[in-house]
């Protein structure tokens, strides 16, 4: 009786733990502009449309949280794929769903600032983002300098100040009506298209 009750102790502090730590990631990465948020499964799959991602192709996710959209990515068009996360939480989750999905041969899991990732950036066909309008704002010099002028670029719900989306479309995600925008590099002049 004595063991049972020691080992439930050391689970629940065991759960406890994992679940103070993952609260801690939480509320760490809210407090810095990125909070954790995942899209559906829909709207994820609508923005890789619009993105024309082709088999072999990479796809550079930039907060990749769980990595369902590299494993999404993979399993249905085939793409290769490199998620940057500055979350442990987040890396080891998406490090882990990799692997449960068996796409650990064509995704890879990059632990950090995606600012300090220009090399994968400078790989990347497309790249997937869902962050937060201030977060784009702030990197969309750097970012726009780093990727190729062929770079195809989906973002989900939120938009750049300075570059125009070359396309527009609606999608649902978390119960709301919202937009993806597409952007190219070459093409930040143009003008909105609505599908």
């Amino acid at each position: 009786m004595y063991f049972v009750l020691t080992f439930l102790s050391f689970l629940l502090l065991a759960v406890l733990l994992c679940t103070f730590i993952w609260l801690f990631f939480l509320l760490l990465a809210t407090m810095t502009g990125a909070p954790i948020v995942y899209s559906s499964k829909k709207a994820v799959k609508d923005a890789l449309k619009l993105s024309e991602i082709k088999k072999g192709e990479t796809i550079v996710d930039l907060g990749c949280g769980n990595g369902e959209t590299l494993i999404l990515a993979a399993k249905e068009f085939g793409a290769r794929g490199i998620g940057i996360d500055r979350s442990p939480f987040c890396y080891f989750k998406a490090k882990f769903n990799v692997w449960k999905a068996g796409e650990s041969s064509r995704i890879k899991i990059i632990y950090g600032d995606f600012q300090k990732r220009k090399k994968a950036l400078k790989r990347a066909d497309v790249v997937y983002m869902y962050l937060l309008n201030d977060v784009l704002k702030k990197i969309e010099p750097w970012f726009f300098e780093a990727i190729n002028n062929k770079t195809r670029v989906v973002s989900l719900a939120f938009k750049f100040i300075n570059h125009k989306p070359a396309k527009e479309v609606l999608t649902e995600t978390l119960g709301r009506s919202t937009k993806i925008r597409f952007y190219i590099k070459e093409e930040n002049e143009g003008k909105v298209q609505k599908v």
